[in-house]
């Protein structure tokens, strides 16, 4: 072969190794959770809140020193202490990645942040410190991280192994993004899957994919370790090695490496004792929704849970306190107010007649609008009102509709309608049936002057209704 022919073939052997390291690059979620370390809300909250001048630091923090691939063993080998850090071109890869550009300062700021916390419970389990550096490229320490196949959290932790460990997830909860938690659960986790396989390697393959893909590969191909099986793992997924291997090396070289994050995080607790929403809260008094999501990261679909103790802001608590009641009230009697349909009943519309409201304590738009029978929005209208804030004392215009629910007529058995459906009685009460979707506030809106206490003291009950109970309503 002359020397033209031996330069073509290297040159082609470079091109084949420099495109399967792309391949690898392009399709790892490692690379594309780095890429976007910093565009996340969990994230950007947390560096705002941090003393830390991160834009002055920048400035003055030189690039990483380039790494020398012709000396990628030695190099690697030299900082190797018990996880195996072996030299392969997908390291290489996630070291070009690791070594330019801002992110991996950020990154590095967080790592010096949460790895205390880490290494303490790595040291108790009894297994090597560089495991810390693990949520770092798994999640980026964003709570709300998702890889491809359902692992969630600052660890990326499975639900089976989740909840084999404890942690609570559910439809309100998930605590694989409680960092205390989920870093228990996950150290666990990983000191049960390296008793199993006896390699670090191994053990974070099957962490990341799982143990029946790993078991299942190695005896399906006839090969032991991780190398051997890399070929046949998720291509999204199974970068853990060799990024893990590329971050150690590339933090041990950083100049930003001691210096962390402050963030200044003050806030209350309030008890939950009832399923609240979100929306109820903001809707009633005046949080920062951006705050409150942040506080608390383990809840789903911004509803806390009964029992719960939520986090809230500074110096709001006494503001929930105060108007817990009306709250509550609103959510219960607006957001969660069952639809009437046209086939429940008929309301026909006989005029309109305008009414002042003074304002008194414990008001809220919702309970006024809930009251007269009209919407927030037509009292913002018609009281020029930009919010949701009133004044006690304030003089609110509504115009209400005078109107007549006709609410259908029950069937007999023999297909005959003798009397209105829910409304029977002799001449001292009238006699309701419950229906489904039926609650106190709405059935005491069909009389005049009655109230829910009115009828629970009436029926000695409480505001638990059941579908067929008859309720005693007494004229007025």
């Amino acid at each position: 072969m002359n020397l033209k022919s031996v330069i073509i073939t290297f040159l082609f052997f470079i091109s084949l190794i420099a495109f399967s390291q792309k391949a690898t690059i392009d399709e790892s979620i490692y690379h594309k959770n780095f890429d976007n370390i910093i565009d996340n809300d969990y994230v950007k909250t947390l560096f705002k809140k941090s003393t830390l001048n991160t834009d002055s630091i920048l400035k003055r923090v030189p690039p990483n020193k380039p790494f020398q691939h012709e000396n990628g063993v030695e190099s690697l080998k030299s900082i190797e202490k018990t996880v195996p850090l072996n030299y392969h071109p997908e390291v290489l890869s996630f070291i070009t990645i690791y070594s330019k550009g801002v992110n991996v300062h950020f990154l590095n700021y967080m790592i010096n942040y949460y790895q205390p916390k880490i290494i303490d419970e790595l040291k108790k389990q009894q297994l090597p410190e560089e495991l810390s550096f693990l949520p770092a490229i798994l999640s980026d320490f964003n709570p709300h991280s998702v890889n491809t196949i359902g692992a969630e959290g600052y660890w990326h932790l499975y639900y089976p192994q989740a909840v084999k460990y404890g942690l609570k997830i559910n439809e309100y909860i998930d605590e694989r993004r409680d960092f205390d938690k989920s870093t228990k659960a996950a150290i666990s986790y990983l000191k049960l899957l390296h008793n199993e396989y006896q390699d670090w390697e191994l053990t974070l393959a099957a962490y990341v994919c799982g143990t029946t893909t790993i078991n299942n590969i190695m005896l399906r191909k006839k090969v032991s370790n991780y190398w051997e099986i890399y070929p046949f793992l998720n291509p999204k997924i199974r970068d853990v090695v060799p990024a893990l291997t590329a971050l150690i090396y590339s933090y041990s070289r950083n100049s930003s490496n001691q210096i962390k994050i402050n963030p200044q995080i003050e806030a209350d607790s309030f008890y939950v004792e009832s399923k609240l929403t979100y929306q109820a809260i903001f809707d009633v008094i005046d949080l920062n929704k951006k705050e409150v999501q942040f506080l608390n990261p383990t809840i789903i679909n911004e509803v806390f849970p009964k029992n719960y103790l939520a986090v809230l802001p500074k110096n709001s608590c006494s503001k929930m306190n105060q108007f817990c009641d009306s709250i509550y009230f609103y959510q219960d009697s607006v957001l969660f107010k069952p639809v009437v349909t046209e086939e429940d009943s008929a309301i026909v519309a006989t005029g309109q007649e305008e009414i002042i409201h003074k304002v008194k304590s414990g008001d809220v738009l919702g309970k006024i609008a809930e009251k007269y029978g009209v919407k927030i929005s037509q009292l913002q209208e018609w009281n020029n009102l930009k919010g949701t804030n009133i004044n006690i004392g304030q003089n609110l215009v509504v115009y209400k509709k005078t109107k007549t629910k006709v609410l259908p007529l029950a069937p007999s058995e023999g297909g005959e309608t003798p009397f209105p459906l829910g409304r029977a009685g002799d001449g001292n009460y009238i006699y309701y049936t419950v229906k489904e979707g039926d609650n106190l506030w709405d059935i005491s809106l069909n009389y005049d002057d009655v109230t829910p206490d009115d009828i629970m003291e009436l029926n000695n009950i409480d505001a638990n209704l059941k579908i067929g109970q008859v309720l005693k309503i007494k004229k007025k």
